[in-house]
């Protein structure tokens, strides 16, 4: 493929990357916030533009994903356990301290088990920024096991476009 030249893989993978991120934001209006949303975006864009890229494998996509929630919610319980809010207030302004922590092991856990998904450490801030939503989180894995699903058809008809 030339660059800068359209094809109809341009066209309907662009154009199924639309119409799936609008049914995902869809259904989690009610409960989702729009750092989960920008990050499933990502995901999305990743996946329809380059949907031959490592980081679309199940072991990043799904098990990063994983990670993210996983990572979480232990760091939520252990802040509890401690008694910590989730933030440090310095001249009344809030520094959310939990979201860089939950971002840097997400990240680590990630790449120590070779399952780099970069929008899936968006997840693990997301889900930092609101108190514990169970609901949120089965939004989260229903949303990404929907996607790889996709990413299976995608194996036998979408092309790499960037």
């Amino acid at each position: 493929m030339k660059k800068g030249f359209i094809t109809k893989y341009h066209i309907i993978q662009s154009l199924l990357a639309g119409i799936f991120i609008t049914v995902i934001i869809l259904l989690g209006e009610t409960f989702s916030n729009n750092v989960i949303n920008a990050a499933i975006g990502s995901s999305v864009a990743l996946l329809f533009l380059h949907p031959k890229n490592r980081q679309n494998r199940f072991k990043s996509l799904v098990i990063g994903n994983l990670i993210a929630i996983i990572t979480f919610i232990l760091l939520h319980y252990l802040f509890l356990l401690f008694n910590q809010d989730l933030y440090v207030s310095i001249s009344n302004k809030d520094f959310h301290i939990f979201s860089g922590v939950s971002f840097f092991i997400c990240l680590l856990v990630m790449t120590i088990l070779n399952s780099e998904h970069v929008p899936a450490a968006g997840t693990s801030i997301g889900l930092s920024v609101n108190p514990l939503d169970f609901s949120l989180i089965f939004f989260i894995i229903f949303s990404v096991l929907f996607l790889y699903l996709v990413k299976l058809a995608l194996d036998k008809y979408g092309k790499n476009i960037i």
